[in-house]
């Protein structure tokens, strides 16, 4: 039996890597279970459909489960073939949202319109999500054979830059600033991995400093969420109201939970079933509901890290090492978010935050690297 669990855990045994196979869908099994139960209410008050987002995130999930299937069959070297056009398809869906007609437009408190969906039927589609996997190609392609200590721009390198550019731009002007940190953090790295001088990287961070200054403090929406991050409570009544209420939620939850989908924050939370699901989790199962949860997330993220370290080629451990430092930032700033450690974003918790887009986005991510993870792309 010993050696039936080692085989299994073993590295390169098998074409598609079991345990994170089982892995990713057990989180995604536990999201949906989660993001029901988070959902119930919200569903009932506003559509007199107690079962609305489950039906959809089920629907959303049938086809996220057939795209994975179809990326771990797709070589990821063609991908990064194809990652020039699918950034101008990324560009062309960006400016989309702001097309009266296709794109959806959403009014806040703070008097700002979010564009960041394009309707389609009865369905909305986020394109900033869909971004990520034509910009992390672009970026392997960029970086793969980027060398610090031979920075000659010749065209194809400049016209790079401008497209990259370009998307963080449209990301920008939606507004998605969760998604342009995401997408910055992975260049921040990538630069990191190809060993760029670390006086220069100080240069760029304190080059770059100034704007991100500009971009969270001198416009309304996230001046507004910064002030309310520092003080919740003294906006616990009106803006601030979604942090506390998650703060109870892990209070009420105390060790084992509370009777699952009764508790304060399924009835008072905003967005417990997308950004703030983890809170409305850790309020029916506990700290050790909660515990179980991060041992697993942890042990997904370790497995992902062991099985690139053994990846033979140099494209695929950039694609794999990139869509790993996505993963592990989304779980990461969802979880400072909710616990007041980082200020309110629009992240989503991979697997288990209601939403399409993102489950389509991290399932086909998925499927990249079980793709680039595969026996064959390993040293054994």
């Amino acid at each position: 039996m010993f050696k039936e669990i080692q085989s299994f855990f073993s590295i390169g045994k098998r074409n598609i890597d079991l345990p994170f196979l089982y892995t990713i869908f057990l989180l995604f099994f536990l999201g949906i279970i989660i993001m029901f139960s988070a959902s119930v209410i919200p569903a009932e008050r506003e559509f007199s459909d107690p079962y609305y987002y489950l039906k959809k995130q089920l629907v959303w999930g049938i086809v996220a489960i057939f795209l994975f299937l179809c990326f771990v069959q797709i070589p990821y070297q063609f991908l990064l073939k194809i990652a020039f056009p699918l950034c101008l398809v990324s560009i062309i869906l960006l400016i989309s949202v702001f097309i009266p007609g296709l794109g959806k437009s959403v009014g806040t408190s703070y008097g700002r319109n979010f564009n960041r969906w394009i309707q389609i039927g009865g369905f909305q589609i986020q394109p900033s999500e869909f971004s990520k996997i034509s910009v992390l190609l672009f970026l392997t392609t960029f970086f793969q054979n980027f060398d610090p200590k031979k920075m000659i721009w010749n065209r194809k390198q400049v016209i790079s830059v401008i497209v990259i550019f370009l998307i963080l731009v449209l990301i920008v002007i939606e507004p998605a600033f969760g998604t342009t940190v995401e997408i910055l953090t992975v260049i921040f790295f990538f630069i990191i991995i190809t060993g760029f001088p670390i006086r220069r990287i100080i240069l760029l961070f304190l080059a770059v400093l100034p704007l991100m200054f500009i971009l969270v403090t001198q416009v309304g929406y996230r001046k507004k969420r910064l002030e309310i991050w520092l003080d919740p409570y003294k906006y616990r009544f009106d803006e601030g109201h979604q942090l506390v209420t998650s703060f109870r939620a892990f209070f009420d939850g105390g060790s084992f939970g509370t009777p699952i989908g009764s508790g304060y924050a399924h009835r008072y939370l905003a967005y417990s079933h997308t950004d703030f699901v983890l809170a409305a989790f850790v309020e029916d199962f506990g700290f050790i509901g909660f515990t179980v949860f991060f041992l697993v997330t942890l042990y997904l993220i370790y497995r992902i890290y062991n099985l690139l370290l053994r990846v033979k080629d140099k494209s695929g451990f950039y694609l794999g090492i990139g869509i790993l430092l996505l993963l592990s930032f989304q779980f990461l700033i969802n979880l400072y978010v909710i616990t007041g450690l980082f200020p309110v974003t629009g992240i989503s918790l991979p697997f288990f935050s209601y939403g399409g887009s993102s489950l389509l986005t991290i399932f086909i991510l998925m499927g990249i690297l079980a793709n680039i993870t595969q026996k064959g792309n390993l040293v054994v």
